[in-house]
């Protein structure tokens, strides 16, 4: 039985050594690459959360101003019509014979009207109180 020579075993056990320590070396760049994605997947992800947040935010807040523009126009126009009916009240009253009457019928009129604009309104601002909550609870 002969041995093998020592020299060619203590090459290929080198050999095998310097393979293995460049896999290993390899698999710890692959692992430490692997730990850098990861804080990078949970920092896009907590980014992709606040933006979601302040979409949502934006949104209600685009939708209440809408809401409050819608408002404005609406009293906007509630007094245009109100100068005109007043001023075509005034005429009429210049111009009737029986200012009494005339009187009496407006006053029963303004106070049906009134009532009934105010009840409307109110009606109409809860509507879009209910739906501001509901467009904040959306979020």
């Amino acid at each position: 039985m002969t041995a093998p020579p020592p020299n060619g075993d203590a090459q290929a056990i080198g050999r095998l050594r310097a393979d293995l320590d460049g896999a290993m070396g390899v698999m710890r760049d692959n692992m430490r690459n692997m730990a850098e994605r990861d804080v990078q997947l949970q920092d896009l992800e907590g980014k992709s959360n606040t933006l979601h947040v302040a979409s949502g935010t934006f949104s209600a807040h685009a939708t209440r101003l809408r809401k409050e523009q819608e408002w404005q126009r609406c009293k906007t126009r509630l007094a245009i019509i109100s100068v005109v009916l007043f001023l075509i009240w005034i005429l009429i009253f210049i111009f009737i014979g029986e200012r009494m009457t005339f009187l009496i019928i407006s006053a029963v009129l303004l106070a049906i009207i009134l009532p009934l604009t105010w009840c409307g309104i109110r009606h109409w601002r809860q509507q879009e109180d209910q739906e501001s909550f509901r467009d904040v609870d959306s979020i």
